[in-house]
């Protein structure tokens, strides 16, 4: 028997966490995300309580016939949860890949939406630094 885990999360922006999930899906995600499908407002779903779930990444990867492997995303108050089985596969990785992805991109589009133009610098090693700044 499965059982459904709600986490916490502190992602609040709808918008952005919706291009960053699709980005997610088109990057693959070291296969996690390979042939995965994001639905919105998603009624038929394996979730527990058959509500509304603002966002689930219907995945192709199943271990076995029964295997819930989807994820989702419901906006509770002002954050969204997510949403897993437990023994999901991958659902770790996947969360720790989503925070820092969000987070950058959150953090772009409230500089762009103050007026900022953005420049991302990609060092050798790898970091890529964010650069903004208002001109005129």
């Amino acid at each position: 028997m499965s059982h459904l885990s709600h986490i916490k999360t502190t992602i609040k922006n709808a918008q952005v966490l919706e291009s960053v999930l699709s980005q997610m899906i088109t990057d693959g995600l070291d296969g996690i995300l390979t042939g995965a499908k994001l639905g919105r407002n998603v009624t038929e779903h394996e979730f527990d309580d058959n509500g509304t779930v603002d966002f689930v990444i219907r995945r192709t990867q199943k271990a076995n016939w029964n295997d819930s492997s989807d994820f989702g995303f419901r906006k509770v108050e002002e954050a969204f949860e997510f949403l897993s089985f437990y023994g999901a596969r991958d659902s770790k990785k996947f969360i720790q890949s989503l925070t820092p992805w969000y987070a950058r991109e959150n953090a772009i589009a409230a500089l762009v939406s103050q007026g900022f133009n953005i420049d991302e610098i990609t060092e050798e090693n790898g970091e890529i630094k964010i650069l903004a700044g208002k001109w005129g």
